[in-house]
């Protein structure tokens, strides 16, 4: 794996972690947030060190870049099943708080999602205006490989937070629902949502999949090392003194 990808992976694992463990706690309301900054800040990170091909000479382009061309359709879809999913739970029986205030306090206040879809929905806001930025940037060079990539990363990066809450939220609702024999929950949607959540987990892992991958495309990468031995061939050393010495 490389810095990038280490960077990126470290971001989903602190973020799911800490998540967790404050939704234990009396901040439940913030583990969407915590989970979203910390993938966001891995995000940032991985970029930062990742380098963007090199500006080259007479790289002008009369093209016209369409965002729908950097875009795969599939990956906004499920993002799109994904974020109604999350909606969806607000029709069944809301579960009590995961932590122990009521064991501490002797009460609790009530769970809301607002966090959550306020969340979300900054999330995919943001993600909208990064991809129309990189896709509207300045053209340097042959970089539409590197365009595309990152394009791809920013959405798979949203997808997995969208995943993971939804899959942190199918089994907290299934494990609810069965418990049906003093809970009054359904064993139909209890083993139903516990599907779902697995299913979420495969996403995670789909999304999750394209962060920790290397950050510079094949195509990138094959160009710069034919690059670099074109230049430490004999052939290119020798076409380099033969040009100096007509010089």
């Amino acid at each position: 794996m490389t810095l990038s990808g280490r960077c990126r992976a470290a971001g989903l694992a602190v973020g799911a972690g800490l998540g967790f463990a404050v939704s234990r706690s009396w901040l439940f309301d913030y583990a969407p947030v915590i989970l979203a900054l910390a993938v966001v800040i891995g995000m940032l990170a991985g970029e930062a060190v990742t380098p963007r091909p090199a500006r080259e000479p007479g790289g002008a382009s009369l093209r016209v870049r369409r965002i729908g061309d950097y875009l795969a359709w599939p990956d906004l879809v499920l993002i799109g099943l994904l974020g109604a999913g999350v909606a969806g739970f607000t029709e069944l029986r809301t579960p009590p708080r995961p932590g122990h205030e009521v064991d501490y306090f002797g009460t609790a206040e009530p769970v809301t999602l607002i966090s959550t879809f306020v969340t979300l929905g900054l999330l995919a806001a943001l993600t909208a205006v990064l991809v129309w930025r990189i896709v509207r940037s300045p053209r340097r060079g042959d970089d539409e490989a590197w365009r595309q990539a990152l394009v791809q990363r920013v959405v798979h990066g949203c997808g997995a937070v969208f995943a993971i809450v939804f899959t942190a939220l199918a089994f907290w609702y299934a494990d609810h629902e069965l418990d049906w024999r003093g809970g009054g929950g359904s064993p139909v949607w209890g083993y139903g949502l516990s599907l779902l959540a697995g299913a979420g987990l495969v996403l995670v892992a789909h999304f999750a999949g394209t962060l920790v991958r290397p950050s510079t495309p094949p195509e990138l990468a094959k160009k710069g090392e034919e690059g670099q031995e074109g230049a430490e061939s004999p052939q290119g050393a020798g076409g380099a003194r033969e040009g100096t010495s007509a010089r």
